[in-house]
């Protein structure tokens, strides 16, 4: 049990009486008796002597002998046979609790059960050397080897006989070797009272401790002065070991006499008298114990032969020592006090105002093994500098010689951060061979500090000329803060070489053994994580180790560290991208369970994102989608190997030739298109080798998917059909499981991955929610998105074919099922895809983005879901229409259903499935009306709008499906379902008023045919008076919303003017009737009235072609078009002025068509045609003939002013306005105004858009402008067009009756009083001609003198 492993065996060692030692001379220099020549010498062993002293440590506390150098074997006897030596702990029987590239840390599994429960206080020791440990509780000492692997075999317990009170320290204590032998003592300590017991035999004195009658341990003691009590016991080695007492006392303890048997001996260290009082005898204790409180003392080989040489440091600075013998000789070396220039170096860079608050304490020191010089002492000293509310912790390394100290090197200690500053600083410092690195144990942390020497580099010089230190590696391992643990013991382990590994181990109350191994430093500058702590160190620390059951490590960096946020991401991106490819040792490469080493690495990547989000700022979104990224390809590696492992065991279990699986030729195509220069290695399985290390490339694995069902189909071509029908299930099992757990995946982590679930519809992002911050998502690449898109295309046309054969099978209905998920996901790749796309800000990916997305409204989404009613997956469909708001789809799907059932139901003549018809039907009807609840307007329009689709008008009354609100809303929200609306509002609704409403604006805005215009109008005028009848009670004029009056009045004048066309249309049927088609009919109508002044105007010409066309047609006449045929149109029929009669009366009837349309046009367009109209009647007489009076009569001119087209025209209006007084606005303005009346692009542009059209219509009507001024200016054209107004206005007033006053006519539309006129033209009337009379005006007119 208790033989260490790397113990030599030596059968000359074990032949000697272990009982028998040699005989020791007294001479002056005390040197121990030389070795038998039998045994080999070692240059590293120690000293030893009988008292079984063991050899200095590298840490400075206790070597305790390179057993590997010894001849002698180590260990405690027992009485069973001994098993072959097992020394060499394994990492797989250790429990690691951290690792990185610098240290390791590792929970021994050797520790009693009496001491895991952590109730039991204790104190520790080891003997690292032999790999045995020792733990002292109140009662009793136990004693174990705690380097093995399987936990102690054996446990040894002694009774303690010491009778502690509660309030008594727990005991010191050590493990003894006895010299060359392999047998162990311990020696054991009362601090309290001084008491000392040692057994020489561990072995023995258990099995004698089962007697009480008698005592079996060597029992001694050492004088305790009151108030103090023992706080250490030092390994010196063979000289014994040196108590320390809180005063400040030093004794030596020896636990043999001259002769080698066990005896007590103590004797105090004595300094002669200069030395500041003496602070290790009684009067040094009295004077000034706390200005020598002692903070470490050291052992170490003297330079004397057979000396051992103990080092005391006090806390404030003072170093004294002495040579110590195994006889108990002691010589005082020298006392060196380096307070001040331990303040001075840590003081470099304070300010000078500050440097008188602050204190520098010694915690710790140790010796290095390998000294500069004989003469002097290099020392690695713990010092804590305090003041002004601060605390730093610092190594420095001191050289004493025996009359002066000096202080080489100064190391700060960075990386240690505490939440709460102690009262009193406390430190243990260990520096374990070969003396590169040491440990600082603090009472909750671990520093792991590089000795290192910097390289003598530039930037190492910059940092020395700045007055920062270039300083090696540092980092601190902490522990959880609640568990309360302590440390209770520590040791330094042995190196055997120069570059081995700094070791020690800890023992920590209620938790066990811990040990930390520290890597040499390093050599290759480049290697940065191995020169500072780094964000991926720390990341991958927490990542692998935070879920060690019972971890005492706080990988928490709050307060502690700090890194840049692209470290940060950089770091975690890689950690998650080698967890992809099993890049850590931590998984294992060859594994007989690839779910299980796939789940490990799925809890990694858990435990990476949880620490990310706890310890560190917000990732970028493009580092969390990478995460998150990386977690999705990691899922749906682990189902498509599931159910690869699925396919095979079934596979295995079928008889017959075995066929390959799909998933393989997958990974054999992908590996020869991305890999091609790569053998493949037949020794290792190229699934399992992809699912080890490639699941980051699963994407492009997703990609071949349907290539690989291609190339599998044209190599099988004449072999058995069921081989590609197969491979075609396969895949799409492949591309199903992997896509749908992604996207589940995804679903179920948005939160944890920290993004808001309020930005995601499903498994995609909503648009404009940081598209453009991340790359392309991997489940939507061009080629996935290809891939998928052909897979779903050709399962549909299997499965059809399965449906048209009227197959039903097992493999159908799964090929149905599987078809309907495909959709499902051809969709959310398509949204994904475009919706990235469309948010990048390069014009190119957007422009594709709306192509993707263009293609799957108008194309992909309908179609696909669509055709899952071909393969019987109806319900599926009306689903995923549901889903993304199709409402075309949805409606076209219902319809399919709907007449399916009835077909299905019309056709069977099994009453059983009438009856399911009937049901599936009803649920069809409780379907529909659930949409109209749920999507309301955006239901009723696809769904009402099949009927008109589908020709079905009339069955959109029908009571089964019917929803009247929804029904009205969707007949009121487009004119062009007008006819259908007003049945709605009259049987539905029973809104007469909304009736006649929605018919006139079809009949004024939609309706192109005469006739139906009229119908429409009377309808509409009908329903309106039902209206007025539906209100009892109500005037004539007024209804329930007081529109009737108004709304009857347009609606007659709109049939008014449909009066007017149907008219003109009568007065050219002779002309007609016999014409060969409606061609000629133009021609005929075009040869009798598209004459005279406009024959040599194209523009014209083509206005009233077009006009007659609609005409011939019997379509409603744009108003303005009208107006342009009635007064262009040229005819030899008289004038005539009744208002029924359009011939002759073609200038009234345009004026009537402008009064009745005013609701039509704009004002502004209302008064350019208006003055178009005057201008065409004032050119359309001979004015030249009339201005010739002579040989004239007043009765004559008078008739003949009347008979013009102004004086006709106007009189025609009279009787209007007499009928309807809003014809008021078609008076006529001046003549002058009339000129450049259509003139100009502003007055034409609404009517006709294109400039091509509107130029030559203008150059038309400024021809018409040159004759109306020719007319004007040569033959007063001014005076008698208001002659010709009064002419018309006299004959109106005889034909009526009424008397009125010249000046009663006169108004704003009329120039002047008509008896200014009648003087002006007097001359004319009286005959006189040629320019008597007439004065020339400032403008160039001829204007008539006026008699005086």
């Amino acid at each position: 049990m208790f033989s260490p492993e790397a113990a030599v065996q030596s059968a000359r060692g074990s032949q000697r009486n272990p009982r028998r030692r040699q005989r020791v001379k007294d001479d002056a220099d005390l040197q121990q008796q030389p070795r038998p020549k039998r045994q080999k010498s070692n240059p590293h062993d120690a000293h030893l002597n009988g008292n079984g002293s063991l050899q200095l440590a590298m840490n400075s506390h206790v070597h305790h002998g390179d057993v590997e150098s010894s001849l002698a074997p180590v260990d405690m006897p027992v009485r069973e046979r001994k098993a072959p030596p097992k020394r060499a702990l394994r990492d797989d029987s250790a429990l690691y609790l951290t690792k990185n590239e610098n240290y390791s840390v590792k929970k021994l599994p050797s520790f009693p059960a009496a001491l895991s429960q952590g109730s039991t206080p204790f104190r520790a020791f080891a003997l690292p050397s032999a790999g045995l440990a020792l733990a002292l509780t109140s009662t009793e000492a136990l004693a174990w080897d705690y380097s093995s692997s399987s936990g102690p075999a054996r446990v040894l317990a002694l009774q303690l006989p010491f009778n502690f009170k509660p309030s008594d320290p727990l005991p010191l204590g050590a493990i003894v070797r006895n010299g060359p032998t392999n047998d162990f003592g311990i020696v054991a300590i009362a601090p309290s009272t001084g008491k000392i017991t040692f057994w020489e035999n561990v072995d023995s004195a258990e099995a004698r401790n089962q007697f009480a009658q008698r005592h079996h341990a060597v029992d001694g003691s050492v004088k305790v002065y009151s108030g103090e009590h023992i706080t250490d016991l030092v390994d010196v080695d063979h000289a014994g070991y040196v108590l320390v007492f809180s005063s400040g006392r030093l004794v030596q303890l020896r636990l043999r006499d001259a002769q080698g048997r066990p005896s007590i001996a103590t004797n105090a260290l004595q300094a002669p008298a200069a030395s500041s009082g003496s602070f290790f005898s009684f009067r040094g204790l009295l004077g000034s114990a706390f200005r020598k409180s002692i903070a470490s003392v050291k052992a170490h080989p003297s330079e004397s032969k057979g000396q051992m040489e103990v080092i005391a440091a006090t806390k404030n600075g003072l170093f004294q020592a002495w040579d110590l013998s195994w006889s108990g000789q002691q010589i005082f070396k020298y006392e060196v006090d380096v307070q001040a220039d331990i303040l001075s170096t840590l003081q470099i860079g304070t300010p000078p105002e500050a440097r008188g608050q602050q204190e520098a304490h010694i915690l710790d020191f140790a010796v290095f093994d390998h000294q500069k010089s004989r003469d002097s002492r290099n020392l690695l000293v713990l010092v804590a500098l305090s003041g002004r509310g601060a605390l730093d912790y610092s190594l420095l390394e001191v050289d004493l010689s025996h009359d002066a100290g000096s202080i080489s090197r100064a190391i700060p200690i960075r990386n240690f951060q505490q939440a709460k500053l102690p009262k009193e600083p406390t430190g243990t410092l260990l520096l374990p061979q070969p003396g590169v690195t040491a440990f600082v144990q603090f009472p909750d942390a671990i520093a792991v500090v590089s000795l290192a020497k910097p390289n003598e580099s530039p930037d190492a010089q910059l940092l020395s000329d700045s007055g920062k230190p270039n300083l090696p590696f540092q980092d601190t391992i902490y522990l959880v803060q609640d568990r309360q643990d302590i440390f209770c013991g520590y040791a330094s382990e042995p190196a055997s070489k120069r570059d081995s590994p700094s070791s020690a181990v800890l023992f920590i109350r209620g938790y066990g053994i811990i040990q930390i191994k520290a890597m040499p430093p390093a050599k290759d500058e480049d290697d940065i994580g191995r020169h500072k702590v780094t964000a991926k160190s720390k990341l991958e620390q927490a990542t692998f180790f935070s879920t060690v059951p019972d971890n005492i490590i706080d990988f928490s960096i709050a307060s502690r560290y700090s890194f840049a946020l692209e470290d940060v991401e950089v770091a975690a991106k890689n950690i998650s991208t080698g967890l992809l490819s099993s890049s850590y040792d931590y998984f294992e490469k060859i594994t007989s369970s690839m779910d299980e080493q796939m789940n490990k690495r799925a809890s990694a990547l858990r435990v990476l994102i949880t620490h990310l989000r706890k310890e560190f700022p917000p990732l970028k979104p493009a580092t969390t989608w990478h995460l998150l990224w990386d977690a999705e390809k990691l899922a749906t590696a682990t189902a498509l190997w599931n159910q690869y492992q699925e396919t095979v065991h079934q596979q295995q279990a079928h008889t017959g030739p075995l066929e390959p699986l799909h998933l393989p030729t997958m990974v054999k195509h992908l590996n020869h298109r991305t890999k091609p220069n790569i053998r493949s290695d037949p020794d290792v399985d190229p699934v399992r080798q992809f699912f080890l290390t490639d699941i980051g490339r699963i994407d492009s694995l997703l990609s071949v998917v349907f290539e690989s069902v291609q190339r599998s189909q044209m190599h099988s071509e004449g072999k058995e059909k069921s081989g590609p029908l197969r491979r075609i299930i396969e895949a799409t099992d492949t591309a199903i499981t992997a896509l749908e757990t992604a996207f589940n995946f995804r679903t179920k982590n948005i939160e944890k991955y920290g993004l808001d679930p309020a930005s995601f519809e499903g498994p995609i992002l909503l648009p404009d929610q940081g598209q453009d911050l991340i790359p392309q998502f991997w489940t939507s690449t061009h080629n996935i998105l290809n891939a998928i898109r052909a897979l779903a295309a050709r399962v549909r046309r299997v499965t059809k074919d399965f449906n048209e054969r009227g197959t039903v099978s097992e493999v159908a209905m799964q090929l149905a099922g599987d078809n309907a998920r495909l959709v499902k996901i051809v969709c959310l790749i398509h949204v994904e895809r475009s919706r990235w796309a469309m948010a990048q800000t390069d014009e190119k990916t957007q422009e594709m983005g709306k192509k993707v997305r263009e293609e799957f409204d108008k194309h992909v989404r309908p179609e696909f879901i669509y055709n899952l009613v071909e393969t019987g997956q109806g319900y599926e469909a009306m689903t995923l229409a549901e889903q993304y708001h199709d409402m075309a789809t949805l409606s076209r799907i219902i319809w399919n259903e709907i007449d399916f059932l009835k077909s299905e139901k019309a056709t069977t003549q099994s009453k059983m499935e009438q009856a399911e018809c009937n049901v599936k039907l009803s649920k069809m009807k409780e379907r529909i009306q659930r949409y109209f609840d749920q999507y309301g307007s955006d239901w009723a329009e696809s769904f009402y709008s099949r009927y008109l689709q589908n020709n079905r008008s009339a069955r959109i009354f029908e009571q089964q499906y019917l929803n009247q609100a929804a029904l009205t809303n969707f007949l009121r929200g487009y004119t062009f379902r007008g006819r259908l609306a007003w049945i709605n509002e009259v049987l539905g609704e029973k809104d007469y008023t909304r009736a006649h409403k929605v018919l006139q604006e079809v009949a004024t805005t939609r309706e192109t045919n005469l006739w139906c215009k009229k119908v429409e109008l009377s309808i509409a005028k009908l329903s309106l008076l039902a209206a007025k009848q539906a209100a009892p009670g109500s005037d004539a004029q007024t209804t329930d919303d007081g529109t009737v009056g108004p709304d009857l009045s347009s609606t007659t004048g709109q049939l008014r003017l449909v009066e007017v066309q149907e008219q003109l249309r009568e007065r050219f049927a002779p002309i007609v009737v016999g014409a060969l088609d409606d061609e000629s009919a133009v021609d005929l109508l075009m040869a009798k009235y598209g004459q005279g002044r406009i024959a040599n105007r194209q523009a014209h010409q083509h206005l009233l072609r077009q006009g007659f066309d609609g005409l011939i047609h019997n379509q409603v006449l744009d108003p303005a078009l009208l107006i342009d045929v009635l007064t262009l149109m040229t005819s030899d029929d008289e004038p005539s002025t009744d208002p029924d009669i359009t011939e002759g009366n073609e200038f009234g009837f345009a004026l009537k068509v402008l009064v009745l349309s005013s609701d039509e046009l704009h004002p502004n367009v209302q008064r350019n045609l208006l003055r178009l109209i005057w201008k065409r009647v004032a050119i359309n007489d001979d004015w030249a003939e009339i201005n010739n009076t002579n040989d004239v009569s007043d009765a004559q001119l008078g008739e003949f002013l009347l008979n013009t087209g102004v004086g006709s025209t106007y009189k025609s209006l009279l009787d209007m306005i007499a009928l309807q007084p809003s014809h008021e606005i078609a008076k006529p303005p001046s003549a002058w105004k009339l000129i450049n009346a259509g003139c100009s692009h502003g007055e034409l542009s609404a009517r006709f858009p294109s400039e091509d059209l509107r130029g030559p219509i203008i150059e038309g009507n400024i021809a018409d402008d040159e004759v109306l001024r020719e007319q004007l200016e040569k033959h007063r054209l001014e005076e008698w067009f208001d002659a010709a107004v009064r002419a018309a206005q006299r004959a109106y007033d005889l034909e009526t009756g009424v008397h009125v006053d010249d000046g009663q006519l006169s108004d704003g539309s009329v120039s002047e009083q008509v008896d200014e006129v009648e003087q002006e033209a007097a001359p004319h009337i009286n005959g006189t001609n040629g320019t008597n009379g007439v004065v020339v005006a400032q403008g160039g007119e001829d204007v008539e003198m006026q008699d005086q």
